[in-house]
C-alpha cells in the first residue's frame, strides 16, 4: 500500500467534480496538497472543507509562466514534488465542421499542452531527487472516438501517446506514469454536454461518480500501472474493437441512437 502521509500532490483542475473529489480523498490520507484551477473562488471553497491547509493557487496551466510559478511555490512551501495529477480539461461538442478556429485551439491547449507544461516543470524537480509519479486523467475518448467532440478526441489520443511513451523513458529516473481513462462520469462537465450537443455515446451507461475514479488514480499510484480504465470492463471492450476500425464505423451510428435516449433524461 502506498503510504500518501506527507506526500506533496499537486491537483490540477481541483475546482471540478474529480479534482474535488481527488483533493478530499488525498486530504484524508494526510497528503500536503497543491491545488490548481482558474476558479479561484473553488479552490477556496474546496480549502475550507479539508482538514489540512493546502496551498491554491489561480493558475492558467496553458501559460507556461502560470505554472512554472506553481510548481516553484510547491517547492518553496513542501521542499518537493511527489505526485502530479493532471485532471484539468475542457470540452466544446460539435461536429468538426461546425467547430471554430477557438473552440479547437482551446481543447488542445488546454486538455493536450496544459499536461505537458505540468508534467515539463515537474520533472525538473522529481529528475532530481529521482523519483516521482505523474498522473493523468484522460476518457475513455483516449481509446475510442467519441462523435461530436473530434477535437476533444485528438486532445484525448494525443495525451494516451505521449504519456505511454514517458512511461518508458522516464524508467531510468524512477518515474512511474500513469493515464486513467474513464468512462462518463457524473460531473459538472457532462452536464455540460448534455446540454451542449454532446455526444450521445457519452450518454450509453449510467455515469459513475467521481470516487470511482479516484480509486482508479490510487490503484495506479499503489500498481505502477500505466494504464487504467473505469470501470475495467469498458477498457477491455474498447481495446479490442479499436483492432478493427472498420467495426468502429458501422457499430458507432447504432450506439448514437441508443445513447441519444439516455441522453434527454440527464
Amino acid at each position: 500500500m502506498y503510504d500518501f502521509l506527507n506526500k506533496t500532490i499537486i491537483i490540477t483542475g481541483a475546482a471540478g467534480g474529480i479534482g474535488t473529489a481527488l483533493a478530499r480523498e488525498m486530504d484524508r490520507r494526510g497528503a500536503n496538497l497543491v491545488l490548481a484551477d482558474i476558479n479561484f473562488n473553488g479552490l477556496k471553497s474546496l480549502a475550507s472543507d479539508l482538514k489540512s491547509d493546502p496551498l491554491i493557487g489561480q493558475c492558467d496551466i496553458t501559460d507556461r509562466a502560470d505554472v512554472k510559478k506553481l510548481v516553484e511555490e510547491a517547492v518553496k512551501r513542501f521542499s518537493k514534488v511527489d505526485i502530479l495529477i493532471n485532471n484539468a480539461g475542457i470540452i466544446r461538442p460539435a461536429l468538426f465542421e461546425n467547430c471554430g478556429y477557438e473552440d479547437i485551439d482551446a481543447q488542445m491547449k488546454l486538455n493536450f499542452m496544459g499536461a505537458v507544461n505540468c508534467t515539463k516543470e515537474v520533472l525538473a524537480v522529481m529528475i532530481l531527487v529521482k523519483q516521482g509519479h505523474v498522473v493523468t486523467i484522460s476518457s475513455l475518448a483516449g481509446l475510442v472516438p467519441e462523435t461530436f467532440s473530434s477535437i476533444y478526441t485528438a486532445s484525448k489520443f494525443a495525451l494516451r501517446g505521449f504519456f505511454l511513451t514517458l512511461a518508458i523513458e522516464l524508467r531510468k529516473h524512477n518515474i512511474k506514469v500513469s493515464t486513467i481513462f474513464p468512462d462518463s462520469v457524473d460531473t459538472p462537465m457532462l452536464k455540460y454536454e448534455a446540454s451542449h450537443g454532446g455526444s450521445p455515446l457519452t450518454f450509453l451507461g449510467d455515469a459513475q461518480s467521481p470516487e470511482k475514479v479516484v480509486r482508479a488514480v490510487i490503484q495506479s499510484i499503489e500498481k505502477g500501472s500505466p494504464e487504467i480504465c473505469a470501470p475495467a470492463s469498458t477498457g477491455i471492450i474498447s481495446r479490442i474493437i479499436m483492432c478493427w476500425p472498420w467495426i468502429v464505423t458501422k457499430l458507432w451510428p447504432v450506439l448514437e441512437r441508443m445513447g441519444e435516449k439516455n441522453k434527454k433524461s440527464v
